[in-house]
Parts: structure tokens; C-alpha cells; sequence
């Protein structure tokens, strides 16, 4: 008998080290891998987005020249197949299925290229499904860890978004909103224990949020209040728009017999469109700095700003199309931050002259970002994340679930949960 008991609380013991251990290697390996991507594609980004600016012909050649690039890689390198975005991640996850090694390099450079060039998106999914790969990979380490898969893989995928967001919980609620909603031990221990050393790594190497906005005094106006709620409304519909747009130009036949050809038609074609939009140039995040530091921005730029909210989805969706690495997690954030600054313009132009501008790019976000995704608690710390700002935290809170609530009352899916029904 205390044989038996020794013997058991010896494997108990061997059983959650090695699980904390490897939980802890997962945090600081992809927390380190996170940061060096994210930091790499900011500064190309705005590297060649500036001599685009410069050059305005640069516009036409560099989607088509990343695009080309992505081809080549994926036919002599990645096994000639394209990248789904996160419905792999939940196919897997659901299916039991292997996430191969080479999605961690596959996703990386392809987001990378993606990004870089122009491309309608953002690192956020590239940065998803290969931290999720990197976990299930962990996971095949020992045989103690395989019935720990989704976990590991989850806790991956939280310590990524951590980075990005500068954001803890964001990353754990979108493991749980998005990956799997669990409430295991072995989810929580291993899930706090990556992104508690993912945490680490940001304070370490002191990483600024993606909009810092520490210093902003927020004040919220009563009158502000309703606009507030048209606010989450229309972000509803938006996100519920994004959707359904980036789906269906995903899903049309274009130029499909010749990739070449395709790539060389829909890249000049995307480039007239960043060519005409600048703001749609990568992740758009160029903008929004534009937006938060002079909102003198927003009144002379009101039209293309207009033309960017309606056509982002479009950009999104034909840059995925032609063989781009990304989602629709940048293009919500943009989307939102630009409907937020419009509308925000309008009432503090026609309403009331004390209305802050920030406060409605601020809201747009989360809002929208829940909408989009459907998962709300992601959306609301993540905008606590980006923006280093929780004044807002009351109507957050409250207008981030309605948002989500209307969406998925009138489209109960997401991008990536259509892309498994189908």
C-alpha cells in the first residue's frame, strides 16, 4: 500500500514538473520568437512603406514582388501548400490533426513577405498558427505531454498574442474564446505558467505597447453616450461586412488556372488600390498613429479615410486570395480605429465640440475586434493592451458584448469558423 502511494505521488510529481517545465520553455521560446518577428516586420514595414510614399510606383511593384516571392517559397519549399489561418489551428485542434514543423517558418516568412509588401493584413494570424505549431510540437516531447496537446498548443498561441498586444490576458482569453473553452487543470497551469515568462520577456526587454497612450487624460461626456452605442451598432455590422466580403472574394475563381497570371494582375491590381489608399498599406497601423498623434488627419483626410473603412475588406480579402499569410485580426483593429475616428469627427464637428476623437477610435477597436472575431473578453483587454489606456473600461465593458451579442445574432460565424463549415 505505501508502496503503491509513493510510487503514485512520484508520478504525480515527475508528471506536473515536466509539464511545468515544458510550459515554461514555451513561454520564453515563443515570447523570444514573437518579439523578433514582430520587431522585423515593423521596421520593413515602415521601411518600404516610406519609399512607397516616396515612389509612388513602388505601390504596383511591391505587393507583386512579395506575392511572387510567398509563390515560390510555398511550391519548392513548404510542401506546395497554401496557408488557411487559424481554421487550420481549430482543424487540428477539433481532428486531432498534426500541425507539421514547417508551419512555424512557413507562416513567419510568409507573413513577413506578406506584410512587408503591402498586403491588406497583419502578423497577428501568421504570429497564431505558428506559435500553435511550436506547442504541438512541444507537446510530441514526452509521452506524458500528448493527451496535453490542446493545451500546449493553446498556451502557445497565448503567449503570442501576449507579445503582440503587450497584453497577458488578451493572450489568455483568446486561447480560450477562440482555441477551446476549457477549465482543466492542466489548461490553467500551463497557460499561466507560458505567458507568465511571456510576461517577463516584456518587461525584460521593455516593450511598448503598439498605441501608448499612458499619458492621455480620458474624459468621458454624457453626451457622448449614445454616439457610444451607434458606435457599437455600427461595429456589429461591420464586422459582420468584413466577413462576409473577405469569405467571398477568398471563395471566387480568379485567374485560378494561372497562378502567375494572377498574381501579376491581382498584385498591380491591389497596388491601384494602395496606390489611390495609402492607409491600406500593410497592417494600416501607420494610420491610426496619424489619426491618435494629429486629428487634424481625420478632418483633411475624411473621404479617404471613408474609402479605406469601406474597401479595407476588399484589400483583406484579395491580398488572402492572391496567396497573402494573415486574417482579419489587423484589418478589424484598422477597421475599427478608422469608423471610431470618422465618427468621432462627425459628432465633435456637428454635435458637441468637446468630444475626443480618441475616445471613439478607442471604443471602434474593441468593439469591432469583438465583433469581428467573436470573442469579447480578447477584445476588451486587448484594446486595454494596445492602447496602454483604461479609462474607457466601463463602456468597454458594457459595448464590447452588445457588439458581439448583435453580430453573431445576425452572422453566427466568423472568418475562420465559416472557412471549417465549408
Amino acid at each position: 500500500m505505501n508502496n503503491s502511494v509513493v510510487t503514485k505521488k512520484n508520478f504525480l510529481w515527475v508528471k506536473w514538473s515536466r509539464v511545468v517545465y515544458c510550459a515554461a520553455l514555451v513561454g520564453i521560446t515563443v515570447g523570444l520568437i514573437t518579439l523578433m518577428f514582430k520587431n522585423l516586420v515593423e521596421e520593413y514595414e515602415h521601411l518600404l512603406y516610406n519609399k512607397a510614399i516616396n515612389f509612388k510606383l513602388f505601390f504596383f511593384i511591391f505587393p507583386v514582388i512579395g506575392l511572387m516571392i510567398i509563390h515560390f517559397l510555398r511550391m519548392y519549399v513548404f510542401n506546395k501548400k497554401k496557408n488557411k489561418g487559424i481554421s487550420e489551428v481549430l482543424e487540428a485542434v477539433r481532428n486531432d490533426k498534426k500541425l507539421p514543423a514547417y508551419k512555424v517558418p512557413s507562416h513567419f516568412f510568409n507573413g513577413f513577405l506578406t506584410v512587408v509588401f503591402g498586403g491588406s493584413t497583419g502578423i497577428e494570424v501568421s504570429t497564431v498558427v505558428a506559435t500553435s505549431a511550436l506547442g504541438d510540437m512541444a507537446s510530441r516531447k514526452d509521452p506524458i505531454f500528448k493527451k496535453y496537446r490542446k493545451e500546449f498548443i493553446g498556451s502557445a498561441i497565448a503567449c503570442g498574442v501576449t507579445l503582440l498586444f503587450c497584453s497577458p490576458l488578451a493572450g489568455l482569453f483568446f486561447s480560450y474564446e477562440t482555441i477551446g473553452k476549457q477549465r482543466t487543470k492542466v489548461f490553467w497551469i500551463t497557460h499561466l505558467v507560458s505567458v507568465s515568462f511571456a510576461t517577463l520577456i516584456l518587461l525584460l526587454m521593455n516593450v511598448n505597447p503598439v498605441f501608448n497612450l499612458g499619458n492621455h487624460d480620458t474624459v468621458i461626456h454624457y453626451q457622448a453616450i449614445p454616439f457610444f452605442v451607434i458606435l457599437s451598432l455600427l461595429a456589429a455590422l461591420y464586422g459582420v461586412y468584413m466577413t462576409k466580403m473577405v469569405t467571398w472574394i477568398k471563395s471566387k475563381n480568379f485567374l485560378d488556372f494561372n497562378p502567375y497570371l494572377q498574381i501579376l494582375i491581382g498584385g498591380l491590381l491591389l497596388g491601384g488600390l494602395l496606390f489611390v489608399l495609402p492607409q491600406l498599406y500593410g497592417d494600416g497601423y501607420h494610420a491610426i498613429e496619424n489619426i491618435i498623434h494629429n486629428n487634424r488627419f481625420v478632418s483633411v483626410g475624411f473621404w479617404f479615410l471613408l474609402g479605406a473603412l469601406v474597401f479595407k475588406p476588399f484589400a483583406t480579402g484579395f491580398s488572402l486570395k492572391l496567396g497573402g499569410d494573415g486574417g482579419v485580426f489587423a484589418p478589424s483593429i484598422f477597421g475599427g480605429a478608422i469608423m471610431g475616428a470618422l465618427i468621432g469627427f462627425i459628432v465633435q464637428t456637428y454635435f458637441f465640440s468637446d468630444a475626443q476623437i480618441i475616445n471613439f477610435v478607442i471604443l471602434g477597436v474593441g468593439l469591432t475586434v469583438a465583433a469581428t472575431l467573436h470573442a469579447p473578453f480578447t477584445a476588451l483587454f486587448l484594446t486595454f493592451g494596445m492602447f496602454n489606456s483604461y479609462g474607457l473600461w466601463i463602456p468597454l465593458i458594457i459595448l464590447v458584448f452588445l457588439s458581439f451579442f448583435i453580430s453573431k445574432r445576425i452572422f453566427p460565424y466568423t472568418v475562420y469558423t465559416l472557412a471549417l463549415k465549408k
